[in-house]
């Protein structure tokens, strides 16, 4: 049974009000959604009605007559026929459902980067909480064979040994400060150039993420719910539908108005019917919308075969690391430093005996986060269709 382990369920608070603020404040969504808005205006005022035309004319002959002058105006209001505006009505709902479908995928790309730079974050603290303890107690340890040195009990060579141990924990601190202090950054970029709600600091558990019980549910949920296969479908049905409407461009357009003429002292009054025949583009136009649906056809059917994949190598990687993550466990349950200090100062093992044990646990510690920091990450990239 796959499972999201999580030692405080409280702590899933901070990451989701961080998630919550970068939904909003997020440059990158706002600018889709606006996007979105355009392309329905443009759609909507493409299936309105042309604008009526004025015309005016003025004629004289050669010989100027008196009243012998010829003009006239005339307006026209051109239309298709009714069909099409149906048809391009329904693309201008589709076009709306697009929109959204173009939203969501911009949300959720942002929020799995975003959550994936808080598991960063919980990582970081995680490693920097490890390497603080690491750091005292090389204090301790250098404070212990300092004083032993001037009682005689240690040489400058194990000193030197203990000092170097506590330099490269000290620097190792600085580095990870240095690294969270960046990742605090990219969030904060993140979520538009705003302060986060929560310190990038207060992130110290990892959040809790509900994931797919089998392999095949992993699958299906992602063929059902992953946002970039709802965009690529929908493409697909705007592409049929623009193959639908290219197909009745054979229908001619219409213009019909009002003309008024003067001639020779008489005025005129009527009505004018003008027919616009689709001779040429047609065909060309039905071909490519053809092919642009069949493009839009093969490009979902790949992409939905890609996610399949995608989504059992995830699981299989969030498994495999699982199990090697309980593994860990049990070694978290062991006081093996405190043992190994009170070892060392009663004199039970030597100091190189002391730093070889610790380098080994410094080492098993070092992997158990590693673990625990990438079955998090991957189990947030296989859950991303809950963002």
């Amino acid at each position: 049974m796959l499972w999201g382990v999580c030692l405080v369920s409280q702590a899933q608070a901070p990451i989701e009000r961080i998630l919550e603020s970068v939904a909003a404040n997020n440059m990158g969504v706002k600018a889709v959604q606006e996007q979105a808005v355009a392309d329905r205006a443009a759609l909507s005022a493409a299936n309105s009605l042309e604008n009526p035309t004025f015309d005016f004319e003025y004629l004289w002959g050669e010989q100027h007559i008196p009243g012998g002058n010829k003009y006239g105006f005339s307006i026209m209001q051109g239309f298709d026929f009714p069909s099409l505006y149906v048809q391009r009505n329904k693309i201008s709902r589709a076009q709306e459902t697009l929109g959204d479908r173009q939203v969501r995928y911009a949300l959720q790309n942002t929020l799995l980067q975003a959550r994936g730079l808080c598991i960063r974050l919980v990582y970081l603290n995680k490693q920097i909480a490890l390497v603080t303890e690491r750091v005292a107690i090389a204090d301790t340890l250098a404070a212990l064979y300092n004083r032993r040195l001037e009682e005689g009990d240690a040489n400058r060579i194990e000193v030197n040994k203990v000092e170097l141990e506590r330099l490269s924990q000290t620097t190792r601190l600085k580095l990870l400060y240095s690294e969270r202090t960046a990742t605090i950054a990219s969030l904060v970029a993140c979520n538009g150039g705003s302060d986060l709600p929560v310190g990038g600091d207060m992130l110290t558990e990892y959040p809790v993420i509900a994931a797919p019980a089998t392999e095949q549910e992993a699958v299906a949920v992602w063929q059902a719910e992953d946002a970039s296969l709802q965009l690529l479908r929908q493409q697909q049905e705007m592409a049929e539908m623009q193959l639908s409407l290219a197909r009745q461009g054979w229908i001619p357009k219409f213009e019909l108005g009002y003309k008024q003429a003067y001639e020779v002292g008489d005025m005129f009054y009527g009505f004018a019917v003008g027919i616009s025949l689709p001779l040429f583009k047609t065909g060309s136009e039905v071909k490519a919308e053809r092919a642009r649906a069949l493009s839009q056809a093969w490009q979902a059917e790949d992409a939905a075969v890609q996610k399949a994949s995608e989504a059992s190598q995830l699981y299989r990687e969030v498994t495999a690391l699982q199990s090697a993550l309980q593994d860990y466990e049990l070694l978290k349950q062991q006081d093996n430093r405190t043992l190994l200090m009170k070892a060392l100062q009663g004199g039970q093992i030597s100091l190189l005996e002391y730093m070889t044990d610790m380098a080994q646990l410094n080492s098993i510690d070092e992997d158990r986060l590693l673990i625990e920091y990438q079955y998090y990450n991957k189990l947030s990239e296989l859950d991303r269709y809950n963002l």
